[in-house]
């Protein structure tokens, strides 16, 4: 819809009669006409480029060639239609900077983009997000310019507030290409999102390797939606409210268990990695 496309057209006569140089009316579905001439000494009169028409629908066009005589043999006229149906170009969306976790009823921003099949311009254009219940909780407009680095992701950052309840949820971007001249498919995207009572205690996980008491940095921290990282002393501090987690802690290179931890107050936890041995390769010679 409202792109091009090209027909390939030829004239033959059983006789083999040369028919190159006869034109070829085209009459588009407006109407318009147009004559298509070729001058040679084949009948392929090539590729006819064509616009579909920028509205929803069927459109037929009509080729046709007038009665002529040629060397002495009359030709009759002729004619040949072409249907095509049009349909709104697609669109796709993107869903990325989502927080996690959000403290209940704080706000936050996440960023979300759409994108046209054909490249078209979506400045402007309403996104929102819905909730779970599908209610519209923020709304926005594309920016002007596309995302760095992208031919037409079309974004804009967008502000919601967390629910008063904890709890992983479901919420969805919506795309409504009501405004652009050409008619596109709106779009749905979902994502979750981790929604937390607020902070009450500090838990500083300590991590050490098991053999040599040498601090871990770099070790990815876990629990539940919490996450962070040791710093170069193999520390990291976060901040929890009461509960029961699962204590998680992953570094490439390392094995490290699962620990149950209760928080209750400020509590410090020292975690022992091992190291994993490096393959030998040259292991299965040596047996």
């Amino acid at each position: 819809m409202g792109a091009t496309f090209d027909l390939k057209i030829g004239l033959s006569c059983p006789d083999g009669c040369d028919l190159s140089a006869l034109p070829v009316e085209v009459t588009g579905p407006d109407g318009a006409i147009a004559v298509l001439l070729k001058d040679g000494a084949t009948a392929d009169l090539g590729n006819l480029t064509l616009n579909a028409p920028p509205t929803v629908g069927e459109y037929l066009w009509r080729l046709s060639v007038s009665p002529v005589e040629t060397a002495g043999i009359a030709h009759a006229a002729c004619t040949c239609s072409v249907a095509i149906r049009t349909q709104p170009h697609e669109t796709s969306l993107a869903v990325w900077a989502i927080p996690s976790p959000v403290v209940t009823g704080q706000s936050f921003v996440i960023k979300a983009g759409a994108k046209s099949t054909a490249d078209c311009e979506l400045a402007g254009c309403r996104i929102e997000v819905l909730d779970d219940t599908g209610m519209t909780i923020a709304t926005g407009d594309l920016g002007s310019a596309p995302w760095p680095g992208t031919a037409a992701l079309y974004w804009t950052e967008l502000q919601a507030s967390a629910p008063h309840k904890a709890g992983m949820f479901s919420w969805s971007v919506r795309f409504d290409p009501a405004d652009l001249a050409l008619p596109h498919d709106g779009a749905t995207s979902h994502f979750s999102i981790a929604i937390v009572d607020p902070p009450e205690h500090r838990l500083t996980v300590k991590v050490i390797e098991r053999d040599t008491a040498a601090p871990v940095a770099d070790a990815q921290v876990r629990l539940g939606a919490y996450r962070c990282s040791t710093d170069p002393t193999g520390t990291a501090e976060i901040m929890l409210p009461k509960g029961a987690y699962d204590l998680n802690v992953w570094r490439a290179g390392y094995e490290a268990p699962t620990s149950a931890v209760t928080i209750a107050a400020d509590v410090t936890v020292e975690v022992q990695v091992a190291a994993i041995p490096e393959d030998n390769p040259d292991s299965v010679w040596q047996m």
